[in-house]
Formats: C-alpha cells, structure tokens, sequence
C-alpha cells in the first residue's frame, strides 16, 4: 500500500505542477470575451439579420454564352466546349444551351466552320440527353 500512495503523490505533485504552469502560459484571459467583441458580433448578427435575400440568381452559363460573340477562333470554341460540357452534366440547363447556340448559328456571324462546330456540339448534347432520359 506504501508503493500505491507514493505512486499517487507522485501524480497529484505533476497534476498540481501542470495545473500551476498551464495558468502562467495560457495566453487567453479567463474572463472570456470582452465587451469590444460582443458588441462586434452582436452588430454583424444585426447586420445579417438585416440584408436583403439575393431574389435573382444568374447561371453561370450565360456568362459563357457572352463569349460567343468574341471574334477569337479559339476564345469560340472554348466557350462552345464549356457550354456542351455544361448541358451534358446539367441535364436542367441543356435546353437553354441548345437554345442559345442554335440562335448563334441563326444570326449567321460566324464561319462555316464555327458553325459547323457548333452543330456538332448540338448533335453531342442531344446524343448524350437521350442516352441519360
């Protein structure tokens, strides 16, 4: 039983020497927030409760589609390639892609080739809506 006891003084003397240090390095106060900072969050909690909800929202394929007009062959393509990439995964915005490139090759401001392309993309997404549905 004399082992046990001074086993446990042992303990108690490195818990009571933990306890001592660990107030000496702990850099935050014991106090807990100041008033500075609740008065900070209870601002920014009046600020949020404040704000207005965003009531529209903008995909972000139209602002690919807007790269369409660029008269850079590989800027063209790209966003071609990116809006069918788009369509193929969302099936809910291929529609609207279709729509939006079938208007591109109506308004007939683009090559034959760029046209070309872009039915072929068209063909792609369409191939790819049928497999899924």
């Amino acid at each position: 039983m004399a082992q046990f006891s001074k086993q446990f003084a042992i303990i108690n003397k490195l818990k009571s020497l933990v306890k001592k240090t660990g107030k000496i390095f702990n850099s935050k106060p014991d106090a807990g927030i100041t008033e500075e900072i609740a008065r900070k969050i209870q601002k920014s909690a009046y600020d949020l409760s404040r704000r207005r909800e965003k009531d529209s929202y903008t995909p972000p394929y139209l602002m690919i589609a807007d790269q369409l007009q660029v008269t850079d062959d590989q800027i063209f393509r790209a966003a071609v390639y990116n809006l069918s990439m788009i369509a193929l995964n969302e099936e809910k915005n291929a529609a609207a892609i279709i729509d939006i490139l079938e208007k591109c090759i109506a308004s007939g401001g683009k090559s034959k080739e760029q046209n070309e392309y872009m039915k072929r993309k068209i063909d792609v997404i369409k191939q790819g809506r049928n497999k899924k549905g």
